[in-house]
This record gives C-alpha cells, sequence and structure tokens, in this order.
C-alpha cells in the first residue's frame, strides 16, 4: 500500500484500508475501487489523503499501532462523548463500558508489538477533534509503554489521554474553532478547557486521581511556562508531561482549515527544540525514537534525483529507511546497502 494525498487521486484507484468518519462509522470500505464521486466526497469532507492498494506496493504492510477496527471503536466512544447533552444529567457512556472499550484499545495497541508509529493524516476537517482524541490516545500510551509503565497505568492514561480535551465541549465551538493567535476573552475562555474537563470528569465519573491531574494538567510547560497551575518539571504529573508531548505532536501533524501540517520530520524537528522547555526531555527521547518521520507507503525525494515510497523503517535510524525506488523498482536499505550510503531522503511528497 501507499498513501496517497487526496488531491492525486484519479478514478480506477482501489483504496487499501478502510476510511472511517469521526463517529467510528464506515465511510468508504477497504478493495473498493474509487469513482470521481468518491473522490470528490474525500475533498469535500476535508480528507488530506487515504491508502491506496497498487501492484506496484503490493508488497508493502502498512503496520499500525492502534488497528483500523479499533480506532472506529475509539472514535464512536469520543463521539458519544462530546457530542451527548449536558442538560440531560445522565452519564453520555456508562462507567464500565467506557473502561471496557478503553481496555480493549490499550490491549490492541500493546498487541501490535514495538513496531515504529506510521501514523498518517487521514481524517476530515470537521471531526478533527474525534480523531485528534484517539490519535493522543494511542501515542501516549505507546509513549507510557516504552516508558515502562504497566497496564493497570496505561489504562488510565488512556482514559485521561482521550478525554483530555472534553473541556472543549463547554466553551464557544467559534474559540475551539478560531483562528490562532486567540486573544483577550477568546484566549481565556480557550485556556479554561483543562479545568472544565477535570471537574466534568470528576462528577462523572469515578477514575484514579491521576487521570483528572492528567486532563487538568495537559497544557503545562516543563520550564514553568504553561498553565493553569504553572508547575514545572516534576511538579507536573507524569500523565500531563505524557499527554503534552502527544497533543502538541499530532496538532502539529494534522491539516486543519486555519492551520498548516507539518511534515512528521519537521513536527519532531519542534519537540526535540522544545525539549527542557515545553517538553520533558526524557519523553522527547523516548517518543522520537518510535515516529517514523518517513511514514511507511508515503512517497519521498531522494537526493539523487528519484522518487520512492517507504516500505520499512528502523527503530534508531528513523532516516534511513528501506525505500522502493519508483523509477527501477529496486529495493533499496538506506541503513546498511553500500550502493544507498551515499542518498539521503530530500523530503516527502505528501
Amino acid at each position: 500500500m501507499r498513501y496517497m494525498p487526496t488531491s492525486k487521486l484519479v478514478p480506477g484507484m482501489v483504496l487499501g484500508q478502510d476510511v472511517y468518519d469521526g463517529s467510528g462509522r464506515r465511510l468508504l470500505a477497504k478493495h473498493l475501487i474509487l469513482s470521481a464521486e468518491y473522490i470528490s466526497n474525500l475533498e469535500f469532507l476535508g480528507f488530506s489523503g487515504i491508502y491506496i492498494d497498487d501492484e506496484f506496493t503490493r508488497s508493502i504492510e502498512i503496520q499500525e499501532i492502534l488497528t483500523p477496527q479499533m480506532r472506529g471503536q475509539a472514535l464512536n466512544l469520543i463521539h458519544e462523548l462530546f457530542t451527548f447533552d449536558v442538560d440531560e444529567g445522565d452519564l453520555p457512556v456508562e462507567e464500565e463500558n467506557l473502561r471496557k472499550t478503553i481496555e480493549n484499545v490499550v490491549d490492541d495497541i500493546l498487541n501490535s508489538g514495538d513496531i515504529m508509529c506510521n501514523m498518517m493524516d487521514i481524517r476530515d476537517y470537521d471531526d478533527y477533534l474525534y480523531y485528534h482524541s484517539v490519535n493522543v490516545g494511542a501515542f501516549s500510551v505507546m509513549l507510557g509503554a516504552r516508558y515502562g509503565l504497566p497496564r493497570e497505568q496505561l489504562y488510565d492514561l488512556m482514559t485521561a489521554a482521550m478525554l483530555h480535551d472534553i473541556g472543549k465541549k463547554f466553551i464557544d465551538s467559534e474559540v475551539v474553532n478560531g483562528r490562532w493567535p486567540l486573544e483577550g476573552e477568546a484566549r481565556e475562555q480557550w485556556k479554561s478547557h483543562p479545568r472544565l474537563g477535570s471537574e466534568f470528569l470528576k462528577s462523572k465519573y469515578n477514575f484514579y486521581p491521576a487521570v483528572y491531574e492528567g486532563v487538568l494538567m495537559h497544557h503545562e510547560w516543563y520550564n514553568g511556562e504553561g498553565y493553569p497551575t504553572g508547575g514545572a518539571g516534576g511538579e507536573i504529573p507524569l500523565f500531563a508531561r505524557i499527554i503534552k508531548l502527544a497533543d502538541c505532536y499530532d496538532s502539529m501533524a494534522s491539516k486543519r482549515p486555519q492551520r498548516k501540517r507539518l511534515s512528521p520530520l519537521d513536527a519532531v524537528e519542534y519537540l526535540m527544540a522544545m525539549a527542557g522547555a515545553e517538553f520533558d526531555p526524557e519523553l522527547v527521547d523516548i517518543f522520537i525514537r518510535k515516529i517514523a518521520v518517513y511514514p511507511v507507503g508515503c512517497e519521498v525525494e531522494l537526493s539523487n534525483g528519484q522518487h520512492a515510497v517507504v516500505a520499512k523503517n528502523f527503530s534508531d535510524f528513523a532516516l534511513r529507511p528501506l525505500v522502493k525506488v519508483i523509477e527501477t523498482g529496486e529495493m533499496l536499505n538506506l541503513r546498511d546497502d553500500p550502493l544507498g550510503r551515499s542518498i539521503t531522503i530530500g523530503r516527502t511528497l505528501i
């Protein structure tokens, strides 16, 4: 499979993975032959791209830390939590069902093994918040597992990470979707969402205190310049430090109407630049070892002028993947092949 920007799709291409909307409903099924109407609908909904299956990349397997089916279940859960009627007073999702779904999602991530994260931006504009919540949960669990947290704590981390933005439900949509930088009253309202989210969860669910702390403090900076408490370093709970990192990475790597996306490489560069200031440097070091800066399935331009599709990534060698050269069809190992040692990747074509 390969990742194909929506702008480059043509009728007759074959869909490589199921496509879900923000409520977890399957919009398009794997193996579907794309028509002009399907492509137009994807463009209208704001999807940046999708995976397609073609003969050239059929041998390239996309390994994800969260299966598409489980991602659909997680999206459905988040959608229910964000769209319930506050005035009704009932629980949007029963606590037992919430815990069970989160446990299933965490188990699915842990069962994926110690693979590089090859997540690409496959989501629509309007449902950004739901996709973002699930992605932040997945990134956080991946990071927490590498940090050495036991499974039971990962369940709590996933709960806090997936629900970190629930407070946005209680502020004006114009503020949530407004153009940055926000100023004055709009900025103060925005800054209230961690507190609103933590208070809401306390009033509805019986979670461990670490969950509420993670939601409340996910906008704290490692150097003390964040909010709402201005805590620094170890004063910031571990869950909050993890969620902060996952939240920022996914936000930067996502395409939104009011904000241009960064490539995975540029997003990782930002994390490294801000380690010790915005982010916990130890967590940054762990995180960047698991993020594929050139995700499997994406097209890249090589320093020799050729183009290739990334076929495999290697832990600790993020800049030297195995690629399949489009012009020749050969597999070129930029890490181990003597012929590839003088070749670098110039840019990602997404």
